[in-house]
């Protein structure tokens, strides 16, 4: 060892360097990920966001978008499951906005949340089954609860309604095997000529139907057979045929 002011020079290098070494560790729990000891690397930038459901209904109408009341989000609980919508910020083949998956809810803070993913993602390659998501109460789209229906079974919809995007008139007549709902759905103005052509009506899932008019889900779970949509009540309202 050295001796005098020289005997003080490699602990102090030493010491500074744990120092450098421990606040570089410590960094990485906000900006980065370690690689081996002494190499670092900053983490991508995630692929999605999550929607902000508040401001996508106040942009889509409430009409085009439905999302919990804030008493359902003030009384969710550890372990209950809620939908998010993580959009994609890449373009995919066939033009797919956004993936809808669901999350368990692990921890709850107030309005914020984590939860693990119950889906494995078709897209998005940077999260997988059983990660944690962190979000918001503006996040949430569904809140889970016991099913009303079964939403793999199909009804028939006039291609106006789907190139519309909307449905004003809904009406059951069935069901007539297995998989169907009996529901059969219109733009409205569709006159018998148009629905005699049988190229002009085309089936789909329930489920994909309520991709675009979410209110009919009240009209899926009715003993009712016939429904119109009000502008006025914001809702579908019962008829007689």
């Amino acid at each position: 060892m050295t001796s005098g002011s020289e005997g003080t020079w490699i602990p102090s290098i030493v010491h500074d360097f744990v120092l450098y070494c421990l606040g570089r560790i410590f960094f990485l729990k906000c900006e980065g990920e370690a690689v081996g000891l002494f190499n670092f690397k900053k983490r991508a930038k995630p692929s999605y966001h999550l929607e902000n459901i508040s401001a996508a209904q106040q942009k889509a109408g409430a009409r085009g978008f439905m999302k919990p009341t804030e008493e359902e989000i003030a009384g969710l609980k550890i372990g209950e499951m809620v939908r998010l919508f993580f959009v994609l910020d890449f373009e995919t083949s066939d033009n797919c906005r956004a993936e809808r998956m669901w999350v368990e809810i692990s921890k709850i803070d107030g309005h914020n949340f984590k939860g693990y993913l119950t889906n494995q993602p078709v897209y998005i390659k940077d999260i997988s089954i059983g990660d944690i998501v962190e979000f918001s109460g503006d996040n949430i789209a569904t809140v889970l609860v016991a099913q009303r229906f079964d939403e793999k079974k199909k009804a028939l919809v006039s291609k106006r309604a789907i190139e519309k995007r909307e449905i004003n008139w809904a009406v059951k007549d069935g069901p007539h095997n297995e998989m169907d709902s009996g529901w059969q759905l219109f733009y409205g103005n569709e006159d018998d000529e148009y629905n005699s052509d049988i190229s002009n009506i085309t089936i789909l899932a329930l489920a994909d139907i309520l991709s675009f008019e979410p209110r009919l889900e009240d009209v899926f779970a009715s003993e009712h057979n016939a429904f119109e949509w009000s502008e006025n009540d914001i809702k579908f309202i019962e008829v007689n045929e």
